[in-house]
């Protein structure tokens, strides 16, 4: 005898195994994409900069940003991008910090450092994860046990310090910054020798440095440290997590008045393994 008091809890157990059968399948699925396929899958991601200044400078030339390779070995992410560095022939290359997992192998980051090559030079800062084991951080820039530079890479440090390019069409001034951390002493005296009445361009780990320069300042901020947020989220839940530098500035280019800013969905990961619609990207930069 069929009981009628059970049918609606029997459809609404149907109902519900019925939507389990559709989305079990789709979650595993998105799974295996962004722990084993999109973390592998590099783009080439072009990004045109409209300032007449740096076009002068820079318009002809091939400038590339590489950021949070997290590198552990150097597997095929890693040998897929310097595959992609050597079709590309870059004239500049920029990095913004993060070569090694926290604690990490620091020798593979200086190997992959080693193999890096650009016409004019390579210039670069540290991030938080290189400065995880301190005292390798320090072979970053120098010989160990010694006080010399180091001739294993091409890679040019600025430490809160800036660099000068001269070319043909002029000169540009590099400037980096290290991950700033609130203390006691106020922005401007921490960062006064990055800040120019010309035009720079700005290597810092952290966009959030974005907001201790004016809106009257012609800078070009290059930053990473946010990896796109690795998955999208909305942005209220990055400000409930206490990650500011994704709520503010999670991807992309960014201008306030005349100072701008790219973030860089960087190369590797950090946390967890995984990539869902945030591709790890190598930026070229044109500029008109």
């Amino acid at each position: 005898m069929r009981d009628d008091k059970d049918s609606p809890m029997r459809t609404r157990q149907k109902f519900i195994f019925s939507i389990a059968i559709i989305f079990i399948p789709v979650i595993f699925s998105f799974l295996i994409y962004g722990f084993f396929i999109e973390p592998y899958q590099i783009e080439i991601h072009h990004v045109w900069i409209h300032d007449p200044y740096f076009a002068n400078i820079l318009g002809n030339k091939t400038v590339v940003q590489i950021s949070d390779l997290h590198i552990n070995t150097i597997g095929s992410r890693e040998k897929e991008v310097l595959r992609i560095l050597d079709t590309l022939r870059p004239d500049i290359i920029f990095l913004t910090g993060d070569y090694v997992k926290w604690k990490g192998n620091y020798k593979t980051a200086f190997a992959f450092l080693s193999q890096l090559k650009a016409k004019i030079g390579i210039w670069g800062v540290l991030g938080d994860y290189d400065f995880s084991r301190s005292r390798l951080s320090c072979l970053f820039c120098h010989v160990e046990g010694s006080g010399e530079f180091t001739k294993s890479h091409q890679v040019h440090f600025l430490r809160n310090s800036s660099d000068i390019i001269h070319l043909d069409q002029g000169s540009l001034w590099i400037s980096g910054i290290e991950t700033y951390e609130e203390d006691e002493t106020s922005p401007a005296q921490r960062f006064q020798i990055i800040i120019r009445k010309e035009p720079s361009i700005i290597l810092s780990h952290s966009p959030l440095l974005f907001n201790l320069f004016s809106n009257k300042q012609d800078i070009l901020m290059l930053a990473g440290d946010t990896h796109g947020g690795q998955i999208p989220l909305p942005r209220r839940i990055w400000e409930m997590a206490g990650y500011d530098k994704n709520q503010l500035y999670s991807q992309g280019l960014f201008q306030e008045g005349s100072k701008k800013m790219f973030v860089s969905r960087g190369i590797g990961t950090s946390h967890v393994p995984i990539r869902i619609l945030r591709k790890p990207e190598i930026v070229v930069f044109h500029f008109d």
